[in-house]
Order: C-alpha cells, then sequence, then structure tokens
C-alpha cells in the first residue's frame, strides 16, 4: 500500500497545476496580509485604538437611542459598550488591530481555497486515468482493485492535509513578520462579565470544525469521479453543491427530510457560531448524519470502480 501511495504522490507532484495550487494559497495568504498592514499602517496614522473604542462607544449610544430597536439588539450593544469601556479602563487593544492571532483567524477563512484544491485532486486522480488510458496498466497489476482505490483516495487527503499545513505555517510566518510577536486581546461577556477569549483554543476549534466540509466534499468529489469518469462533472457538482447548499437547506427547511440531508451537517462551524439553518440540531446527530453519507459515498465508489470493466 505505502508503495502504491508513494507513485500516486510522485504522479500528482509531476503535473504542473499541482505546484500551481500550492503558489496560490501561498500568493492568497501573501496578498491580502501586505494589504491588511498596508491598512494598519494607514489608519494608525490616524487615529489611535482608544480614539476609534470612543468613537464606537458614542456610535452604539446613538444607535441606542432609536425607539425601533428590539430588546436583543439593545443586549447586544450594551454588551459591546461593557467590552469597549473594559478595553480602556484596562489598557487592552483589541486582536483587530494587527496581530498574528486576527490574521491567522482571517486566512481560516481561506481554508475554502483549501477545500476547493483538495476537491480538483479528488475528483480527477480517478477520472484522469481513464482519459489517458493509464488505467489499463494501472490494474495489469498484482494487486487488488481496492487497493489500487485505497492508494488515490488517501493520496487525496494526504494532498490535502499539506495544503492545510502551507495554509497555517504561512499564515504564521506572514503574521509574524508583518505584525510582529505581539498580539491584542479578544473579549467577550460570559454571566455579565467581560472575560478575556481563548483566541488559539477558538482558532484550533475552527480548524477542526472546518473538517467536515472538507471531507464531505472530499468524498462526494471522489464519489463523482470514479463513478462518471468526468472530473469537471465531479468538480462542478461539488462547487455547486458547496456554494448553494445553504440555500437549499433553507428551501427545505419546512420539511423534516432536511435534517437527514449530509448538506444541512456538513458545515459544522455552525456550531461555533451558534447560528443554525435548521433548529433542533446536536453535534452527535451531525457527526452520525456525515459518517453514514461518507460511508455511502466510499461504497458506491469502490463497487462502481470493482466492477467497471476496462476493455483492452
Amino acid at each position: 500500500m505505502l508503495k502504491l501511495i508513494q507513485n500516486e504522490w510522485m504522479k500528482l507532484w509531476h503535473k504542473k497545476g499541482t505546484w500551481a495550487m500550492v503558489a496560490l494559497v501561498i500568493l492568497f495568504i501573501i496578498g491580502p496580509g501586505i494589504m491588511m498592514k498596508y491598512y494598519e499602517t494607514k489608519t494608525t496614522e490616524d487615529t489611535t485604538w482608544q480614539e476609534t473604542e470612543k468613537q464606537a462607544i458614542n456610535d452604539y449610544k446613538e444607535i441606542m437611542k432609536s425607539d425601533d430597536l428590539a430588546a436583543e439588539d439593545k443586549t447586544l450593544y450594551e454588551e459591546k459598550i461593557a467590552i469597549s469601556e473594559y478595553r480602556l479602563a484596562n489598557d487592552l487593544p483589541s486582536q483587530k488591530d494587527g496581530s498574528v492571532a486576527s490574521f491567522m483567524s482571517f486566512t481560516g477563512g481561506m481554508l475554502t481555497l483549501v477545500t476547493l484544491f483538495t476537491v480538483i485532486v479528488a475528483a480527477s486522480i480517478v477520472s484522469s486515468e481513464f482519459s489517458t488510458g493509464t488505467i489499463k496498466m494501472l490494474l495489469t497489476r498484482p494487486v487488488s482493485r481496492a487497493k489500487v482505490l485505497t492508494s488515490k483516495l488517501l493520496t487525496t487527503f494526504i494532498f490535502g492535509l499539506f495544503l492545510f499545513v502551507v495554509n497555517v505555517v504561512v499564515s504564521a510566518l506572514v503574521g509574524l513578520i508583518l505584525f510582529g510577536a505581539t498580539t491584542g486581546v479578544e473579549l467577550e461577556m460570559v454571566s455579565g462579565q467581560v472575560v478575556e477569549k481563548a483566541v488559539w483554543n477558538d482558532l484550533a476549534y475552527h480548524y477542526l470544525l472546518s473538517g467536515g466540509d472538507f471531507v464531505m466534499s472530499i468524498l462526494f468529489a471522489f464519489l463523482v469521479g470514479s463513478v462518471f469518469r468526468s472530473s469537471s462533472l465531479a468538480i462542478g457538482l461539488t462547487m455547486f453543491l458547496s456554494f448553494t447548499g445553504g440555500m437549499i437547506v433553507m428551501f427545505l427547511s419546512r420539511y423534516d427530510i432536511v435534517k437527514y440531508i449530509w448538506l444541512t451537517h456538513s458545515d459544522l462551524t455552525q456550531y461555533e457560531n451558534g447560528h443554525f439553518i435548521v433548529g433542533g440540531m446536536t453535534m452527535p446527530f451531525s457527526l452520525t448524519i456525515l459518517a453514514i453519507y461518507a460511508l455511502i459515498f466510499l461504497v458506491i465508489s469502490y463497487m462502481s470502480f470493482m466492477k467497471r470493466d476496462v476493455t483492452a
């Protein structure tokens, strides 16, 4: 199995597109980082963070004077004011004012790009073998088809993890170079008290929850690419569902069946922010639904590949 994975890994890196993906991930981190640093420098020249907080307090108070403001919104602005006043009283600048943590939180949103590139690999790693005819030579080896397909799937996930590591490492390095090792403090209201947030723990938790969409998108693209032998169909369909999944779920939200569709549960970050498209969901239930669909995708992929007739 290890030799099969090594072979797939070497074939992957012989493609110029693979190097282009890595380069784009790096560029999409460095570019915004430079722009954020430039904006921070220009803003710092005009106002201090203390002045910004004071202005924010005044703005919040003006908004609260509105008679149309809902009770929950009023509570929200009261909490914002309390947090800003706490910052001023304790000399605690926000991490939004340029820090490694804030920059890595920003680039954490770019994991969508990592997922997209990994989906491209998942969609083409099987279908390209059929389109080029190399699948015939691959299956003439004294190795079971199941091992061949498993090596391709594992190679895809390894590549995705590699891009993830590149994202995290480059983000940390760029953040350190542009913003230095100092960091601000993120605050939140807990039981009426202002407390400091565990920023790094929250970031790690966000990375972990992002794995739901990452894994399911890869397995779905791998399924379509294996069954239909069309990388373009697999990429297009996977991206279509990724970008329109929320709308599809909202459209079906009136029906009970929506709770049993993987699109409802693949975005696990909804458990991080508490904004659920469909109410009544729990993390164990979401993980169970995702595990069932993952198993279904894998079974169909393997059955299709094992039974496919490769003509000479």
